[in-house]
């Protein structure tokens, strides 16, 4: 026994006040009858019942009538089979659903069967599994059975399962044996954001085993229908997806349709092979272009990139001033294309970082002698968003030199003087490099070349020259200042010298003149003092006429180092204008259906160094240097390019069919994706449709234009949460809705519209009956597995018998509380009988 009102039975604690209250004589009898009757009435209102095993099985025919089960007579005779498998004593539901031609013409299976017709259209084969779980008492066995294929036009049926599956219900199947060999498109899908003029992917899903042609095509200005795409000779049997290329014409919505051409195999339900579905298309991307050394860049580049970028290029571009008119923000692509620093101005450079970093601006950085460093870009504004830094490197160089040594030998120079020019002339030998040359000249009274000049690496000559020389004659040094100076002008070096080694009695003579000659032609004279108490003054005469150096040599600890050439540095180009041969180094997004395996080289780049963090899209075979690399910067992409995207680095590359798709790519996913102020959603639960607006930008409010089918409905925006907002529309579900939002601008009669650029979303209606998508619909022998059902094919002759679940065992139950009521109404009475029963007096005779 169970009492299904527990909280009444409190009230048995007051059943003593009724031995004390009202006073009375001690009457037993009458109390028991009192108390009796007032715990009756207690207990009858607790509503006690008493559970038995009568309880009879409950079982739920769940029956799709839809156009999509075609052999009405299969399903007919399914359900009689599985109605006479059932006990007969158990309880029937029938739940139909379909078109209202099949169910207005209701199927009698038994006489005492409960019909629960759901007349919605499409296939809510979710409605119908809920209605099955109300028919099934808690605490009764019972069963579902699906005669149906399971082709849900909504998917509303998670609830139900899950409500079925807890309580231990079983689902049983019936399901057509043929659908494998239905062909029919079942959802489009598009991969890629819809943009007026630019290349999007479309997947296209698919049932069936056949081979097919699959068309994708739209509606044209004058109704006629425009093939966008087609795909021959696909296999369903292999894959049951296939993705097909199309350039939508314009912005707006686009009204897609595919239609399948069965080519070989078989189709087995015929009829339904065309599904049309409406895809948002956005506005072309906006981008402005600055050029600069590339003339002609920015129409080359929308050539190139193709018609789904809208390239503004600004007047008077090439004045850095025009650039004070220009919000980069104000669009969604900013290309800078070998634009020298010079030409763009600090304050440009910083509201283009703000655009960059807050905004959501892309930015696409190239170009070659007028970017990076050879632009003079390093260390500007810019140039800290920039993946890549500027490399300027430096060559240190040892400019060749051509060295003729004149020593004096003459007599005044014995002993110790000779050896130490001799030591002094090597000294100044060594320092010279294997592309230097080097000549010796003695004079004593005449003069002669001990070594004429030869390349310095000629050491063994050299220093044999120098150990032949000895002192002796006169001294006679002019000619033989003439001969170095004529031998010096048949050699081509950067720099020429003369040393002069000597102990300073030399002739009088015109040394003037020809030092001075020599020294206007590039040629300078140094001289040496050889010895202690030599004399100096008229040698330090000739090192000022020949734009040289004076040194002095008093012993063998004061050798000089002689300066004949002053080694410099040079900065190297950055810029190489030479072939290159380039290799791929990002991931596929970047390349998408190109080729990426075998590039052609560039003609030419600029070298860079990558920043850690950025991402090396392409990159030269020798040395892996960067030549495309990209980062995120704050809401942005910035993106370089280190060559001329037009000019004259990627020339080699005019040929190659994959450069523009490429371009394209790279330009579409350096854009910004954040570009719009609001991004919307559209979420359907069930009649209602909710619209999301997320805020991307620092202030404002949405506004939306939506089309309920063909009634246009202007929603009002609620802020939920800072920054999100929601609306609502209600709407039947087979209706499609469209909507079109931006953020709000204000008219001059107070109405708002949404503003460019617009963002387009659809929320697709209930699916066609016989084209349902795969995410509605319900695999039903496997949802017989997961809840311990059976499974049999919807064919003439198949056998199921229904098990029951969802109690141990079946139970019934019987309300006592009619007993127990009777029960007090006769305690009253006889306790009412009792106090009018005549009562005995006992007298006392005296």
């Amino acid at each position: 026994m169970e009492f299904l009102a527990p909280a009444y039975l409190l009230l048995l604690f007051g059943l003593p006040i009724l031995w004390v209250w009202p006073p009375r004589g001690v009457d037993v009898r009458q109390g028991v009858l009192r108390t009796l009757a007032v715990a009756a009435i207690v207990i009858a209102v607790a509503r006690p019942v008493l559970h038995g095993d009568e309880a009879r099985e409950h079982h739920v025919l769940v029956l799709d009538r839809s156009p999509s089960m075609p052999d009405a007579e299969a399903v007919r005779t399914s359900a009689r089979a599985v109605v006479d498998a059932l006990p007969a004593d158990c309880r029937l539901t029938v739940i139909e659903f379909g078109d209202a031609e099949r169910t207005g013409e209701r199927m009698s299976l038994r006489d005492d069967e409960h019909v629960l017709v759901l007349d919605r259209a499409g296939s809510p084969l979710g409605d119908a599994l809920a209605a099955a779980d109300r028919a099934l008492p808690d605490h009764v066995a019972g069963s579902v059975t699906v005669i149906g294929d399971g082709r849900a036009t909504t998917a509303t049926w998670g609830r139900a399962i899950q409500t079925l599956q807890r309580r231990g219900i079983p689902v049983h199947s019936l399901v057509p044996a043929d659908l494998d060999d239905d062909v029919a498109p079942v959802a489009l899908d598009p991969i890629d954001e819809l943009r007026a003029g630019a290349p999007a992917r479309i997947r296209v899903t698919m049932t069936g085993t056949s081979i097919v042609n699959v068309t994708l095509s739209s509606l044209g200005p004058d109704g006629a229908s425009v093939e966008l795409a087609r795909l021959e000779g696909h296999a369903l049997a292999t894959a049951n997806q296939a993705i097909l290329e199309i350039v939508p014409p314009e912005a707006g919505f686009l009204n897609l349709i595919c239609d399948v051409e069965l080519v070989d195999g078989t189709d087995s339900r015929p009829g339904h092979e065309s599904l049309q579905t409406t895809l948002g298309v956005f506005d072309p991307l906006r981008v402005l272009y600055l050029g600069g050394r590339t003339r002609g860049g920015g129409a080359a580049l929308g050539d190139l990139a193709g018609p789904g970028f809208e390239v503004v290029l600004p007047a008077e571009a090439d004045d850095p001033t025009a650039l004070d008119a220009i919000d980069p923000g104000g669009y969604d692509l900013v290309v800078m294309d070998d634009r020298p620093a010079a030409q763009v101005p600090d304050a440009f450079q910083k509201r283009l970082v703000e655009a960059v970093q807050q905004r959501g601006t892309g930015l696409f950085f190239s170009g070659g002698e007028g970017a990076f460093g050879p632009g003079g870009w390093h260390e500007q504004t810019l140039s800290e968003v920039l993946p890549v830094e500027s490399v300027q490197k430096e060559e240190k160089r040892d400019p060749s030199v051509s060295l003729v040594v004149v020593i004096d030998t003459s007599g005044s120079m014995s002993g110790n003087r000779v050896q130490l020019a001799k030591e002094t002339a090597r000294l100044a030998i060594r320092r010279l490099l294997p592309h230097d040359y080097v000549g010796i000249v003695e004079f004593f009274g005449a003069k002669r070349w001990a070594a004429p000049i030869q390349p310095a690496s000629n050491t063994i000559e050299i220093e044999r020259a120098l150990n032949r020389m000895d002192a002796g004659g006169g001294t006679v040094i002019l000619p033989a200042i003439e001969e170095a100076y004529y031998g010096l002008q048949n050699v081509a070096t950067r720099y020429k010298h003369v040393l002069v080694l000597t102990d300073g009695g030399v002739e009088q003579g015109a040394f003037e003149p020809l030092l001075r000659r020599m020294a206007e032609e590039g040629m300078n004279v140094s001289t040496v003092l050889v010895g202690s108490d030599a004399h100096s003054e008229f040698l330090v005469t000739l090192a000022n006429w020949g734009k040289g150096r004076f040194y002095s040599v008093p012993n063998r600890f004061n050798l000089p180092e002689v300066l004949y050439k002053q080694p410099a540095s040079a900065k190297l180009p950055a810029y190489r204008p030479v072939t290159t041969q380039v290799r791929a180094s990002g991931g596929p997004g970047w390349w998408g259906d190109v080729d990426s395996t075998d590039l052609p080289p560039i003609s030419g780049h600029t070298e860079t160094r990558m920043r850690p963090g950025a991402e090396r899209i392409l990159e030269t075979v020798d040395g892996a240097k960067p030549v495309i690399a990209s980062w995120r910067h704050g809401l942005g992409r910035v993106t370089t390019f280190a060559t001329e995207p037009t000019g004259a680095g990627t020339e080699s590359w005019r040929e190659w069919e994959g450069y523009g798709p490429f371009a394209s790519r790279l330009l579409r996913r350096t854009a910004s994706d954040t570009a719009h102020p609001f991004d919307f959603r559209l979420v359907r639960d069930g009649g209602r449709v909710i619209l999301h607006a997320e805020r991307r930008v620092a202030q404002g409010t949405p506004a939306a234009r939506v089309w309920l089918g063909d009634q246009e409905y202007v929603p009002s925006f609620e802020e939920r949460a800072p920054g999100r907002f929601r609306a609502e529309v209600w709407v039947d579900a087979e209706t499609e809705v469209r909507l079109e939002g931006g953020a709000a601008v204000l008219l001059p009669d107070g109405s708002t519209v949404p503003g460019a650029p617009l963002v387009r979303r659809v929320a697709q209606g209930a699916a066609p009956e016989r084209n349902p998508r795969p995410s509605d619909a319900l695999d039903l022998p496997r949802l017989a597995a997961a809840t311990g059902g059976s499974t049999a094919n919807l064919a003439p002759g198949a056998i199921l018998n229904p098990t029951t679940g969802g109690a141990v065992t079946p139970p019934s139950v019987r309300d006592l509380a009619p007993w127990f009521a009777g029960l007090a109404l006769l305690a009253y009475l006889l306790e009412l009988l009792h106090r009018r029963r005549p009562t005995r007096t006992l007298r006392t005779t005296a």
